[in-house]
């Protein structure tokens, strides 16, 4: 794995595709058009972009995300107040829920690319290599069957199997943060 993480297009493409139903969901609970609605998303999505270098990796993504929506919908409610059912509390409130949502164990980048790195080192060796050649050297599967010394059927078949390996693995380590938070919500 790289050590300086994704560039930043590419990390405000895979934050927002993360994000983008509860951001949705937190917009349509404060403002009653449709229309508006996307409005608000599509210019929170503009300001986000605008400043995703002020964005703390080390920090969620979501509610960094909910607080430049809440500013759009607040300065669009001075504007148009008619369409659009809120206020300053309203927001706040809605804020703090969807951040206990949204608080999962490994709800931030880094957490997400530790759990990645443990799942990989998780793996057995023979595994474990051909996914670090692929992806962390950005080897070809040809040029990887080349260096182990294996038929390219064999080091496709690991790497299609090694995958497989990481995503039950990771799907199970975010599944245990949800039973987790899903129960401190509820409390």
């Amino acid at each position: 794995m790289p050590a300086h993480g994704p560039a930043p297009y590419q990390l405000f493409e895979i934050l927002v595709r993360e994000n983008s139903r509860l951001l949705t969901a937190y917009i349509r609970s404060s403002v009653r058009d449709p229309a508006t609605v996307d409005d608000i998303w599509q210019e929170t999505m503009l300001v986000a972009w605008r400043r995703i270098s002020d964005f703390d990796r080390t920090k969620p993504f979501g509610p960094w995300l909910r607080g430049i929506a809440a500013n759009v919908i607040l300065a669009r409610h001075r504007k148009q107040a008619p369409f659009i059912q809120t206020d300053a509390q309203t927001l706040e409130s809605l804020s703090l829920r969807f951040e206990r949502l949204q608080s999962l164990q490994g709800d931030t980048l880094d957490e997400k690319l530790q759990a990645l790195r443990d799942c990989v080192d998780a793996l057995p060796d023979h595994y474990q290599s051909c996914i670090k050649l692929r992806f962390a050297s950005g080897m070809k599967p040809q040029q990887i069957s080349n260096q182990l010394e294996l038929a390219l059927e064999a080091v496709k078949k690991r790497l299609t199997r090694a995958k497989q390996k990481l995503a039950t693995c990771l799907e199970s380590k975010l599944s245990s943060s949800l039973e987790t938070t899903n129960t401190s919500v509820q409390s």
